[in-house]
């Protein structure tokens, strides 16, 4: 194929260029496993914290140490977590750091460093249990962080019973019927009352073993208490309890149809169970008068001219031989005969309203007699 010189041209190139491949072939082998060497013996390290610090670094057959300096991150100290986990590139550190926080308990107060967990991790892991009634401060699943304190109180609740007197109250009521002078001053105690006495229950709450509150959760009356009452004077106060339209200057403003002036006015009592000629019962607010003039179940308002005495509303439910002869125009009742006889005469100005005006008003009426408010006059 190739002449004799052609061919020795072939031998000389090849002897002097094949062995400069075989060194050049040499060197790439010799990178090739370098290179393989280097990829099998190299690893990929991140380093995190929770202070939020990271690092990463690419190193071989490297410990710890230069991990940690390669990332520029800190080792873990005494009390901090260190957690670890495989990447494909290599490994993955993460450093929980320790945290101060306080437990006080029982009389006594424990530091402790802990990386994590609720405040009844913290109590479970220093053996302290507590029931319902025991004031946790943070409440037991909250997470813990740096410098939380912890504080649990004891509570103990201690309930007991005794006997409380409960004193005797003074109620006073007033009338104008003590006007004059002479009785002003006089006093008249119409009830003698009585202390009362209850049974108490009272609960003591007691916070790490001291009494910090008492306060009343129960009471039950054994003996009522019973109001004294005493009757004395009062400028315009009225005899009667019943109502009408308002009073200005001495006269309802509203529905008057008869008025009545300077007429002599009596006073007389029958008992505490008496009922009037009208089949009325008898009490403060009734009175007698002269059907013909004032019809009986009138209500009428009635006042001295002067103010001084005010008898008050009241209905027409009795009459007399002197209010029937013209002795006496009124007679207004009295539940003791005493205040019977204070009233002695008096002159006054009886103002008749009429019957759409007493209307309104007879339901209010009906249940103050029904119930009789005026304290301690009936028996």
């Amino acid at each position: 194929m190739f002449s004799v010189k052609t061919r020795e041209h072939l031998r000389r190139w090849a002897g002097r260029t094949l062995p400069r491949v075989g060194v050049v072939l040499g060197c790439l082998a010799t990178l090739g496993t370098a290179a393989g060497w280097v990829a099998l013996n190299t690893a990929v390290f991140e380093v995190s914290d929770t202070d939020g610090a990271f690092g990463r670094a690419i190193l071989s057959f490297a410990d710890m140490d230069e991990v940690y300096a390669a990332t520029g991150v800190a080792g873990p100290g005494e009390y901090d977590e260190l957690q670890a986990a495989a990447t494909a590139q290599g490994e993955r550190y993460h450093i929980l750091r320790a945290y101060p926080v306080s437990v006080t308990a029982d009389g006594a107060t424990t530091d402790l460093m802990v990386t994590g967990g609720t405040v009844d991790d913290m109590l479970a892991r220093l053996g302290i249990a507590y029931d319902g009634d025991d004031e946790l401060t943070p409440a037991g699943d909250t997470q813990t962080q740096d410098g939380t304190a912890i504080t649990l109180r004891r509570i103990e609740y201690r309930e007991y019973t005794q006997e409380q007197a409960i004193p005797c109250e003074t109620e006073y009521l007033y009338t104008s019927l003590y006007y004059r002078a002479r009785h002003q001053g006089i006093s008249w105690t119409v009830r003698t009352g009585q202390d009362g006495l209850d049974n108490v229950t009272y609960r003591e709450k007691y916070v790490d073993g001291e009494l910090v509150e008492t306060e009343e959760v129960g009471r039950e009356s054994v003996t009522p208490m019973v109001t004294t009452v005493v009757k004395c004077y009062g400028p315009g106060a009225p005899v009667s309890q019943f109502v009408g339209p308002e009073v200005v200057d001495g006269v309802p403003v509203e529905g008057v149809a008869q008025v009545l002036t300077d007429k002599r006015a009596t006073g007389y009592s029958a008992g505490p169970h008496a009922w009037g000629a009208s089949g009325r019962h008898l009490t403060y607010g009734t009175v007698a008068i002269n059907p013909n003039i004032i019809p009986y179940g009138s209500l009428m308002y009635i006042t001295s001219a002067s103010g001084n005495f005010v008898y008050g509303y009241a209905y027409a439910a009795d009459t007399g031989i002197a209010m029937m002869d013209g002795r006496a125009f009124i007679d207004l009742y009295y539940e003791t005969y005493d205040e019977s006889v204070k009233n002695e005469v008096n002159w006054v100005n009886i103002y008749v309203l009429d019957a759409e005006t007493a209307a309104r008003y007879k339901a209010q009426n009906d249940e103050i007699l029904a119930n009789d408010v005026t304290v301690g006059m009936q028996g």
